[in-house]
This record gives C-alpha cells, sequence and structure tokens, in this order.
C-alpha cells in the first residue's frame, strides 16, 4: 500500500524526502530486513519509519506466493508475526500519543497484521488526537484476509463496556466474504444497533448480479454502528460500491481490457492508490475544508475510486507486486 501511494504521488512530490507518504514497520536484523529497506530505498520510498522491534530475534516479515497460469493465487506461506511484536519505535521512549502529536498526519492506514492489541492501541491514540479542536486524522483499514479481518473488533468491543462514544474507522476495503465475517463477528460481540428498519430500507438498486442485497445491508449495519464511516465494498470485476449514512454508489471499473496476469497486491494497490488520490485532493482544499457527505466530497471520493481501480488494474497486468505507470495515474488531475 505504502509502494503504491508513494508512486501514484510521485508525480507531484518527485524526492522521496518530499514524499507525505511514511511506512512505519518493524523489520528483523537479518537479511530480509537489509533487503527490505534496500529495495524501499530503490522504489523512491521513505525508510525513515522502518525499525527494529526491542527483541533482536524477530524475523522480517515475508510472504511466498505460488500463481496458476491464469494469475490467480493457488497456496501461499507468510510470517507477518512481527507485525505484532511492536506498533512503533520505542527507541525514543516517545508514546504513540505523542508520536501522532509530532507528525500531525492527514490519514493513517493500516492492515490486519498488526493484530488486535496493536490495532485497538492505535484507534485509541487516533481518537484521543481527534477528540481535541483541529483537523481529524482520517483512518483507512484494509482487512487482509478474513481471518484478520475482524481484529478491530476487540477495540469497539472494550468502549462499548466503558460506554464511551465511538469514532467510527473512516473507510474499510472489504470484499463481500471478509465483510460478512466482520458482521457476524459484530453480531456475537453484540456491537450492532437493534433497529427496527425492514432490510429492504437500507437496499439500493443495485442489481444482485454485483453484490447481494444482504450484504449491502450488512455494509450499512455496520455504518450505522459506527464501526466504519464509509465501506468502500470490493466486489471483483463488478467493481466497488461504497456504502455510507447517506448514500450507497456502484463504481464500475474503468474501460478498457487488461491481460491478467497476477490477481495478488490488487487489494492493496487499490486501498493505496485511493489514500494518495484522497489525500492530494483534499490537500488542494485546505483554505475550504470539505464537508463530510456534500457534493465535493463525493466527487472527491469517485476520483479516489477511480484512481483506486487503476491502479489495481496496473497491478493486475504485471507480474510484479505493484504494477508500472502509477505516477502517471494524478498527473493531469487537480
Amino acid at each position: 500500500m505504502a509502494e503504491t501511494a508513494t508512486r501514484v504521488l510521485s508525480f507531484h512530490h518527485p524526492s522521496p524526502t518530499s514524499s507525505p507518504v511514511k511506512l512505519i514497520s518493524p523489520h528483523g536484523n537479518d537479511d530480509f530486513g537489509l533487503l527490505l529497506r534496500t529495495g524501499m530505498q530503490q522504489a523512491g520510498m521513505r525508510t525513515d519509519g522502518l525499525f527494529t522491534p526491542a527483541d533482536d530475534g524477530e524475523r522480517t516479515a515475508v510472504c511466498s506466493l505460488m500463481l496458476d497460469d491464469s494469475g490467480d493465487l493457488i497456496s501461499g506461506v507468510a510470517d507477518m508475526d512481527i507485525g505484532q511484536a511492536a506498533l512503533y519505535s520505542t527507541c525514543s521512549h516517545i508514546n504513540l500519543a505523542a508520536l501522532l502529536e509530532e507528525e500531525a498526519p492527514e490519514m493513517i492506514v493500516f492492515d490486519g497484521n498488526i493484530g488486535a492489541q496493536q490495532a485497538g492501541e492505535l484507534l485509541t491514540a487516533c481518537e484521543t488526537y481527534n477528540s481535541t479542536e483541529r483537523k481529524r486524522i482520517l483512518t483507512l483499514f484494509e482487512p487482509t484476509s478474513v481471518t484478520k479481518s475482524t481484529i478491530i473488533l476487540s477495540h469497539f468491543a472494550e468502549s462499548t463496556k466503558s460506554n464511551a462514544s465511538r469514532q467510527p474507522i473512516t473507510f474499510a476495503t472489504p470484499n463481500a466474504v471478509e465483510l460478512e465475517q466482520i458482521h457476524a463477528t459484530c453480531v456475537d460481540l453484540d456491537l450492532l444497533l437493534h433497529s427496527t428498519k425492514t432490510p429492504q430500507d437500507s437496499v439500493s438498486n443495485i442489481p444482485s448480479n454485483i453484490v447481494e442485497p444482504s450484504t449491502l445491508v450488512k455494509a450499512k449495519a455496520l455504518v450505522d454502528a459506527k464501526i466504519f464511516s464509509t465501506v468502500l465494498l470490493k466486489v471483483g470485476r463488478h467493481g466497488v460500491v461504497t456504502i455510507d449514512a447517506t448514500s450507497v454508489q456502484h463504481h464500475p471499473i474503468p474501460a478498457g481490457q487488461v491481460e491478467v496476469v497476477n490477481t495478488t497486491g490488487c487489494g492493496d494497490s487499490f486501498a493505496g492508490a485511493f489514500t494518495a488520490t484522497l489525500s492530494h485532493l483534499l490537500s488542494q482544499n485546505n483554505a475550504s475544508p470539505v464537508e463530510k457527505h456534500g457534493t465535493q466530497w463525493y466527487e472527491i471520493i469517485n476520483t479516489a475510486v477511480e484512481i483506486g481501480q487503476l491502479a489495481a488494474r496496473n497491478t493486475l497486468a504485471s507480474t510484479r507486486a505493484v504494477g508500472e505507470g502509477m505516477h502517471l495515474l494524478l498527473k493531469n488531475r487537480a
């Protein structure tokens, strides 16, 4: 996600030192860690957010995938345990709240690899930061997998027990299966509102061959319960469906043929490019903040979704983890 975001913004921020994208991630004191740092430098990415955890025995995260001739995943092996070892560097003895004060990020993007404890710590720090009168941090959660898609829910369960008001995650990018799992776990944890509305009240006119109406109802329930503000539901070849408090909208994939080479990494490319575009377009309106759910907000979301889908197409047609041509996607945008 970070590499995609960096490349998408590289037309406007050509130097790595000027890039607004900072990846904060642990790596092991091993050969893969050195390879990661070197590879990021060669890709024009910032490395000032990389760190090694206090435990010297932690291994750098690695993933090995086997694809068939169509580019679809057959099997894979991943070791991502280090993501749960540390969320940020503690060498400077700075805590997460102080780190957010120092960095003042516009957006924070995280995925399921950081684990439930780290996700709770991150969301709590964001909520504390956003409780003051200043520009709020937007958040995006990429679920990663069905198993890891629910790591955020322990945090909301704890806030429910303590009667704390919920601050929803701004965006989530699940597919239909991940969304079903998130909804089912919310039901088990009693995190959803007990509404008297019938399911039809929330269903749009989007055809069932694109997404099942029941899936849209569940997405809307997660929004109503303030788990997410906006769900960016990935529906494969049909594109993306956005669901928020006031609307449900289908975003077909932009026209054009693409030769499928690799179906892995497309979700990360979408999330990274969406975030980069959203941040870039919002920064153009610093003098006049964009009102959520207003006309300009939806125009920006529509553009960000379109760029995200184009980025996913680039990766779909590439043998690389991040497709070529990302730097051109924002070239003609404001």
